[in-house]
């Protein structure tokens, strides 16, 4: 991806969380999220021994939501920071005796959640959406991440109102299915020229919990 080509994917982004958030303001509801996910991404294969394994593949992640109510289905937008986990190398072929590097991204999903239950207090629910990640590698493993990749959350959660304090706490289990890759198909660490035959996309599932305020 070219540096116009990603500059008018950031530029679309901005444009559809900005419309999302002025839809519907009197509906509208802050909130904080964050939790667990738990990687199955795969690994980085190649055609010579320099594969790489999603070692530590415990992460953790942490942002904002934004809840649009339109009665029975909400719009969720968000923006989150994702710890994703430790690509350990089989050998040690890279800069400085390095074997290792991490991979983190930033993210925005955008969740349609719908209620199964409409009760006062404790409403279950379903949701689904887009996501799009911009992922990084730290350190010089910076060229090694796309720019930008794509995938689609699904899962199950329950909307918990406490009157008391004008609060939602909304606890959930997701799983996110990989659209396409993160890793590219060609990148180099130093003098070594890395060319993964089968390149990993984000698959993981997540616990979160979100408070609306």
């Amino acid at each position: 991806m070219d540096a116009s080509t990603k500059q008018t994917a950031y530029s679309a982004l901005l444009v559809l969380l900005l419309l999302g958030l002025s839809a519907a303001p009197a509906q509208a509801q802050l909130g904080v999220g964050g939790g667990l996910n738990f990687e199955s991404a795969g690994d980085i294969e190649t055609s010579t021994t320099d594969n790489a394994t999603l070692d530590n593949s415990t992460g953790y992640h942490v942002g904002l939501v934004y809840e649009l109510g339109l009665g029975p289905a909400t719009i969720r937008p968000g923006f989150f920071y994702r710890r994703v986990g430790t690509f350990e190398f089989s050998r040690n072929a890279l800069p400085q005796g390095e074997t290792q590097f991490d991979v983190s991204a930033w993210q925005v999903p955008v969740d349609l959640r719908f209620t199964v239950l409409p009760t006062p207090l404790v409403s279950p629910y379903v949701l689904a959406g887009p996501m799009a990640t911009f992922p990084r590698g730290e350190g010089d493993f910076g060229d090694a991440t796309e720019d930008i990749s794509y995938s689609l959350n699904v899962g199950v959660g329950a909307n918990i109102s406490l009157p008391a304090v004008s609060l939602k706490i909304q606890p959930e289990l997701r799983y996110e299915f990989g659209a396409s890759k993160f890793i590219k198909d060609d990148f180099e660490i130093g003098d070594t020229s890395f060319q993964p035959q089968d390149s990993p996309s984000f698959s993981a599932f997540g616990l979160r919990v979100n408070v609306i305020f």
